[in-house]
Formats: structure tokens, sequence, C-alpha cells
């Protein structure tokens, strides 16, 4: 999506060479821009970030299928974690909703069995003691110890779901709950006394595809984006009517006037971004760097210290 000159079709009748039109073409490095102008601060520092790293060593540029699926931690340039904040994520109700869950789930069952797998992993080799866990607000920590629970934060990526913010820089991300507090070691084994919990949010920042068509990322310009694929569609519409308009009226008006009043409505029309439009810039530019991305940490303090036996 470069920029373009075009040959204007509205020049007067007595001008057989036609008129340069400068018309700025709407390009995918202009969508941070455009969440700027909504309201969408965090998506379009995330989106900065991807234009101003680097592609993976991969055939295609892209985060290894390895990374995005948990399976091997991010490089370490590979990873923001300074841009998301938990009380930020919190301020819409399916943040708010997901902690809920977490926080009535952070140890049950399933949550215990993980515990206990990560405290015995890192209390194994240790002498008798008394050792803080704590991750100090970093999730990138948090990850790397292992986390109690999880669940996914969900978007209807298809419909006319919320379009706001959250949705903009995330769209469907994991929320973690992890516990801290003091790994004790002593002569009747291994025990967690917890006594805070912390809710961080992880997702992978890139724009792969598992389908042979590629994701739709909504309809943008200049001024944001498209509250729907028809409001678009109406939008462009209406503007090749307001140019034709143009065009009639430039038989009896200067190229100036009627070239800049062309211009005006070019620069309104929406356009369709997919995943696709990434790979492409990624493919020309040898620019653009998938990554993790982790918020802060959110912590709240237990009513009471609660003892896990570990072993």
């Amino acid at each position: 999506m470069a920029n373009e000159t075009a040959k204007s079709t509205l020049s007067p009748s007595s001008n057989t060479q036609g008129t340069e039109v400068q018309s700025r073409q709407f390009k995918i490095t202009d969508i941070p821009a455009a969440m700027d102008k909504i309201g969408w601060p965090v998506s379009a520092a995330l989106m900065r970030h991807w234009f101003a790293g680097k592609p993976w060593n991969t055939p295609n540029g892209g985060m290894t299928r390895e990374v995005k699926t948990h399976q091997l931690p991010p490089p370490a340039q590979y990873v923001e974690e300074t841009i998301v904040k938990m009380n930020w994520v919190v301020t819409y109700p399916r943040g708010q909703e997901v902690i809920k869950v977490l926080e009535a789930n952070w140890n049950n069952s399933s949550a215990q069995v993980e515990i206990k797998r990560h405290v015995a992993a890192f209390s194994a080799g240790k002498a008798p003691g008394c050792y803080p866990l704590r991750f100090s607000g970093v999730a990138s920590k948090a990850e790397a110890f292992g986390y109690s629970n999880s669940r996914v934060v969900e978007f209807n990526q298809e419909g006319d779901d919320d379009l706001n913010d959250l949705r903009g820089a995330l769209a469907n991300f994991n929320m973690r709950v992890v516990a801290e507090g003091d790994v004790v070691i002593d002569a009747q084994g291994v025990s967690l006394v917890a006594d805070t919990i912390g809710f961080y949010a992880e997702d992978s920042y890139d724009f792969e595809d598992n389908t042979l068509i590629s994701q739709p990322l909504g309809f943008w310009n200049f001024d944001g984006i498209a509250l729907s694929a028809g409001e678009a569609l109406s939008k462009n519409d209406m503007i090749t009517q307001q140019e034709r308009l143009v065009g009639y009226q430039s038989l009896f008006q200067d190229d100036a006037t009627s070239s800049q009043t062309f211009r005006q409505f070019e620069e309104g029309r929406y356009y369709l971004i997919q995943n696709s439009s990434f790979q492409k810039y990624r493919d020309r530019h040898k620019a653009g760097g998938d990554f993790t991305v982790y918020s802060d940490i959110l912590y709240n303090k237990l009513t009471a210290p609660m003892v896990i036996a570990i072993k």
C-alpha cells in the first residue's frame, strides 16, 4: 500500500494532459495513528513495536510455532512487557470477569498440581531454610517459574463483538494467576506459604494465519476503523458517488479546487486489512517482528496465608 500518484480524470475538458492528483494512499503503517485518533493508545503502541521489530529467522519471518504454542520460551529480543498494564486490562468487563474466575480457582485441585510441580522444581537441591518466592511484578519471571491457573479472554473475531482498545491490542489472550510467598524447607518436607496471588496477561502478537483465507482485521482509514463491513462498503460507495459529482462539477471550476475536493473524499475511503497485509509488508520491507507480550502483575493479598504441602 505505497503512496500513489493518480492521473485525475476530473480536470476540465479543455485540459487534455490531465492533472496529477497527489492523493495520500492509506497504508498499514498509518494504522497506529488511526488508533491514536480513536483513543486506542495501547493498541497503537503495540503495533508500533511490531513495525520497529525485526523478522524472525524463519522461512516466512514469523514467530516459530514452538514459541507461539508455549513449547519454548520466546527469545528476549521478542518479548515486550512495558506497554500493557493490568490496571488498564481490568477497566474492561471481560478482564474483570476472568480475574474473578481465576481468583476463585487459583488453588483448585488442578492448580495445586501445577503449584506443587513448580515449587518442587524450585526447591530441588536447596538446603533447609525459608526462600522468598517473589516475581516483583515481572510477568516473564512468573511465566518462567510456572503459573497455577489460566483462562482465555475471548472476542468473536468474525462478528460485531466489542470494538475497543483491549480487542485491538490483544484480541484473544491468556490471563494467568500465580501464587507468591515463602517456600519453607524443613524436616517435615517442603511447603509453600502463599500470602499473595498475582494476575497477568500473556499473548502472542503476530499476524500468522492457520487457514487458507487470511484473517480480516477490519476496514481502516485515516480516521479509524469501521464498525462493520456494511458501514465501510456504504461509506466507500458514497465516496465514489461524490467523486463522480466532483468530476461533473470540474467542468465549471478550476482544476485545483476539483483536485483538492477529490483528494479529501478519496482519503476517507476504507480499506480491508488482513493478517496477510502485515505478512506482505514484512516480506517487502524485511521489517516487522512478531513478539510475546506480557502485562505487569496485578496483586491481591490473601486474607490469611495458605500453606500448601509440596512433598
